[in-house]
């Protein structure tokens, strides 16, 4: 009696090799586009905290009396808004894809559960909102009657030069997001416009171009508040 013999159905090592080749490709097409969806879905995030710190800030120093947001520091700034226009949640100033965010939560940091806590009469700041990075920095004591278009708050790690800083930057040096005091916002690679190279922002009170964000505002570079973040050595 003759035996039957089957067609081995396992994968030769050259099928195998096959695979993983077109498996490689594919990914290397897939992988691009996935980041690039993530890292706008990052900016519109930004975008979106940038916007709801600047119409905090508009609500409070517009209604009727001219208020001005002064903190010796960014924590404290944070808090006037937290108190005076009731933004007291910290993942607006704290982007969860930070990297010096992730870093502290990795270390074992709770997420604060607000940004300042009321005790009677007096609001205090909440000491684990404080022992976090804030991916923000902001102009202090801004003018509310100051010129439109006048830059509040920005995200962290802006240079003088105009750029994003590779190692501080909240997006690196891929460029940042930038509230004005209008509540409008906008993501910039850079301050400088890459055919002339002069900057896009306005001198504060002047119609000269600036790309240093401390020019565009109220009392220069004294008046930028931002949070200190640790540099790792790779």
């Amino acid at each position: 009696m003759k035996k039957i013999l089957k067609a081995s159905k396992a994968f030769t090592l050259i099928e195998l090799l096959i695979v993983i080749a077109i498996i490689g490709v594919l990914a290397s097409l897939i992988m691009p586009n996935i980041t690039s969806v993530i890292t706008r879905g990052d900016q519109v995030k930004a975008k979106n905290n940038g916007r709801s710190i600047a119409q905090a800030w508009m609500n409070y120093t517009r209604a009727g009396t001219r208020n001005i947001v002064a903190g010796n520091d960014i924590y404290e700034w944070a808090a006037v808004l937290a108190e005076k226009a009731d933004l007291n949640e910290p993942s607006i100033w704290i982007l969860d894809f930070d990297l010096p965010v992730m870093d502290k939560r990795a270390m074992g940091a709770p997420m604060p559960v607000s940004v300042a806590n009321k005790t009677g009469n007096n609001w205090q700041i909440n000491p684990e909102f404080k022992a976090y990075p804030l991916s923000w920095e902001v102009a202090n004591r801004a003018d509310p009657n100051g010129p439109t278009g006048t830059p509040l708050v920005w995200s962290r790690g802006l240079k003088p030069s105009g750029d994003w800083d590779l190692e501080t930057g909240v997006f690196k040096d891929s460029g940042g997001v930038i509230a004005f005091n209008d509540a409008h916002v906008e993501f910039y690679p850079s301050l400088r416009d890459e055919n002339t190279r002069q900057g896009i922002l306005k001198t504060y009170g002047e119609t000269q171009r600036t790309y240093n964000i401390a020019q565009a505002i109220r009392g220069g570079s004294a008046n930028i508040l931002k949070s200190e973040v640790d540099v790792y050595e790779e």
